[in-house]
């Protein structure tokens, strides 16, 4: 029985020249990157690997395309090289569709389509709204709960909208709540800096975006699991194929629930854990949450050969 999780890395991870690597030396990530050209209309490759398509790349609706298309191009990679079937896999954000489409449950083409979709209507909602997100680093995150909850008292639209570790959150809400949440929390011992992000995501001031993805989310007909993926919303396994369509739209209103997920893993007696991206942000973040579970990452030839070489690998 397998002891590993596959992880999937959301925004943030992305960076010029992600992939390159495994792009110059894995046909199947060329033909990844050659189907999703083709689905969206656009140099995949181009957009990845050029400095001067950098602005470019870090447009959400890009950066989204181009994490989940990379992701699916480590995981084909892993499939090829160790072969084994993982025992659960998850995604940070963006990363669940990601984890979703590598277990089955949404093919590639339409996977994509709907990152791109997710990504319009979140821009699109964004727009209208003075709305950012901070990272709360090095401060628990009870604290940082009721600091935000103290605003909410006095009218101030700011929540928490991921429990990455136990002294590791974002906050999401309006620029001059999160502001002034940042301050009091600094005050408390916190390192806070905004995020890179053009809306307050994983907050209940993204429902209209949930609704009108929702609603998008019905048209689609979605596959039963070649393995469970944990869900950011609640923590746990899909249960069933139907929930998808509640589930990813509720995921952009409610905090990424990740600590929870390392949690339930640990029950479950994972003991490895696989970072299929373009950086180590997941990997660390297990280090973060615990000391019981081996990480490792997957981004290139030396993780490749890192991965393959280690014992508790077996390539079937």
């Amino acid at each position: 029985m397998s002891r590993k999780v596959l992880i999937f890395p959301g925004v943030g991870s992305h960076h010029v020249g992600m992939g390159k690597e495994f792009y110059r030396n894995f046909q199947v990530v060329r033909d990844t990157f050659e189907e999703a050209s083709e689905v969206l209309k656009v140099d995949m490759a181009a957009m990845c690997f050029s400095v001067e398509n950098a602005e470019k790349l870090n447009r959400l609706e890009n950066s989204q395309t181009a994490l989940l298309t990379l992701s699916t191009a480590t995981y084909k990679i892993y499939m090829k090289e160790v072969g084994e079937i993982p025992a659960y896999s998850m995604g940070h954000s963006l990363g669940e569709y990601s984890a979703l489409c590598c277990a089955g449950i949404v093919q590639f083409p339409e996977t994509l389509k709907l990152v791109k979709e997710r990504s319009r209507i979140l821009n699109e909602v964004a727009f209208t709204m003075d709305g950012i997100m901070a990272w709360v680093i090095n401060l628990d995150n009870k604290i940082v709960e009721n600091v935000c909850a103290q605003e909410r008292e006095h009218g101030h639209r700011v929540y928490v909208s991921a429990y990455d570790a136990p002294r590791q959150s974002s906050i999401s809400g309006t620029k001059e709540a999160v502001m002034q949440v940042g301050r009091k929390l600094e005050k408390e011992g916190a390192i806070v800096y905004p995020l890179k992000l053009s809306g307050p995501f994983h907050s209940p001031l993204m429902e209209r975006a949930a609704e009108k993805f929702k609603a998008i989310l019905l048209g689609y007909t979605f596959n039963s699991p070649i393995y469970p993926v944990i869900a950011n919303y609640n923590a746990r396994p899909y249960n069933d194929k139907n929930c998808l369509a509640d589930y990813l739209s509720l995921q952009l209103i409610h905090p990424i629930r990740w600590q929870a997920s390392v949690d339930f893993i640990l029950e479950q007696g994972i003991e490895i854990a696989i970072e299929l991206g373009p950086d180590r942000v997941l990997k660390h973040l297990m280090k973060n949450n615990t000391d019981k579970v081996l990480p490792f990452s997957l981004n290139n030839m030396k993780d490749l050969d890192e991965l393959t070489s280690a014992h508790c690998f077996e390539k079937t």
